[in-house]
């Protein structure tokens, strides 16, 4: 007989007859063990019997012990298949302490997770020897059950008392008035925004709007690029571009480089060692970007950022380019952008970093004669709207008007933010460089003084 024919699945009955035993002696023990076990997680049938009887006695706010335990039990005629009065009797008496109960219940926890990764590999070496369908999608079908499985092993979060929420808050803002700039959150490296904003906070989702050639892929990878500097992790999920071409990006800003004379190689003696400099500075960040077309699945982008995370022992910010180049499960356009909207706000929970999501805005922009946009021009924008932190949108006004006062700047505008102010900030965009700036105050009080003075039209000049 083969070692697979009499594989025995991971368990220890001794725990599970210890969780037991230890609910017979003190109720109270249930406290504990409430938010960590089901009847599924016992390994032998009748201790899920046992185990439901009990569970089923302490919601109901009666007694659970032996002798109304094994009542029950008879009631369901389940008493012979739960192995009787004596086992009960045995295993009410034989536990070590009630007060380990949590104990127990973790060891039988980790062997149901054990036995459910055993599961979930024959299910996948099934899936594989099954030879109908492409290796992407066998890939995306294993990637959904592993996931699926990691939701469902998922420990939940105690209920915790005002107390104790209050003395973290105090800590925080403490520890927030001794950090450089007061900021909470995490730095996107532009002065302004971060005052505006307080950083990028923990498990915000961050949404990055604007319409094509406004600067908004730039504006967030230059946030990444930010983190990375200041010894940081970040992860870019790149739908859009390859790469390659990021790198190129991101070389022209350290470096100082045309980018036209980096994508066609015709680069001037003075760029060399510009862009030595710029690769060596590049080399000792953290910068990680994946281009994968198959990370368009929320699934895969959770995994990879995952895998980053227990790479780099870290991951403090995620980008996402775009919102429309996701793959979503609904049965419209609207509801397949609004589960991915929402799962990608889960998932910044979860991994407990920002997600930078960008996204395009609707052609209605350009029919009016003012085009800052606003959050109706978000495309599908009730579920974006809902489900962001945080909305931003990158204006140009230079693009529009060639006569424009505010050449060279960039309105960043605040249209969201659940924990602050909305309005704008100012920055300086040199696109030729692939970079952001903070603005020069006094270049943004010119172009503002210009646009207010600016003399009005003549009635005949409308008219005409």
């Amino acid at each position: 007989m083969s070692a697979e024919a009499v594989r025995v699945p991971p368990h220890s009955v001794e725990a599970e007859q210890g969780v037991l035993g230890g609910l017979l002696q003190d109720n109270r023990a249930w406290d504990r063990l409430g938010d960590l076990l089901n009847a599924d997680d016992f390994y032998r049938h009748d201790h899920r019997l046992i185990f439901e009887a009990t569970v089923r006695l302490l919601n109901s706010s009666k007694p659970a012990d032996v002798l109304t335990v094994h009542d029950a039990l008879q009631v369901q005629g389940r008493d012979e298949a739960a192995g009787g009065l004596a086992y009960l009797n045995a295993i009410a008496s034989n536990v070590p302490s009630s007060a380990n109960v949590r104990s127990y219940g973790e060891i039988v926890r980790a062997h149901r997770v054990r036995r459910d990764v055993l599961m979930l590999g024959d299910d996948i070496a099934e899936l594989a020897a099954n030879e109908a369908g492409d290796s992407s999608m066998l890939i995306e079908q294993a990637t959904g059950l592993a996931m699926a499985l990691a939701d469902t092993r998922q420990a939940g979060r105690d209920p915790v008392e005002v107390g104790f929420l209050l003395r973290e808050v105090i800590e925080s803002l403490e520890a927030r008035g001794e950090r450089a700039g007061g900021i909470s959150g995490l730095a996107s490296g532009f002065t302004d925004l971060d005052q505006k904003t307080s950083g990028f906070q923990d498990g915000d989702l961050i949404i990055v709007a604007g319409r094509p050639s406004m600067g908004k892929t730039t504006l967030a990878i230059n946030f990444a690029e930010n983190v990375t500097e200041e010894e940081g992790v970040a992860l870019v999920i790149s739908l859009e571009m390859a790469a390659a071409q990021l790198v190129e990006r991101t070389i022209a800003r350290y470096g100082v480089i045309d980018t036209q004379r980096l994508r066609t190689g015709r680069l001037e003696n003075n760029d060399w060692p510009r862009l030595t400099h710029a690769i060596q500075k590049l080399e000792s960040q953290r910068l990680i970007i994946a281009d994968d077309p198959g990370l368009a699945n929320v699934a895969r982008v959770r995994l990879a950022a995952r895998k980053v995370k227990q790479r780099q022992g870290r991951l403090d910010l995620i980008v996402i380019d775009y919102l429309q180049l996701m793959q979503g499960e609904g049965n419209s356009r609207n509801e397949d952008l609004g589960g991915i909207t929402r799962a990608l706000k889960l998932m910044a929970r979860e991994l407990g970093c920002p997600v930078i999501l960008l996204s395009q805005l609707s052609r209605k922009v350009e029919e009016r004669p003012n085009k800052r946009p606003l959050m109706s021009d978000l495309r599908e924008s009730g579920a974006i709207e809902q489900d962001a932190d945080v909305i931003l949108m990158v204006y140009r006004d230079e693009y529009y008007n060639e006569d424009s006062p505010f050449k060279g700047l960039a309105e960043i505008l605040i249209r969201k933010q659940r924990m602050g102010p909305l309005g704008e900030v100012f920055l300086t965009f040199q696109g030729q460089h692939s970079r952001f700036l903070d603005a020069d105050i006094q270049a943004v009080t010119e172009a503002r003084n210009a646009v207010q003075f600016k003399p009005k039209p003549k009635y005949s000049q409308l008219r005409d």
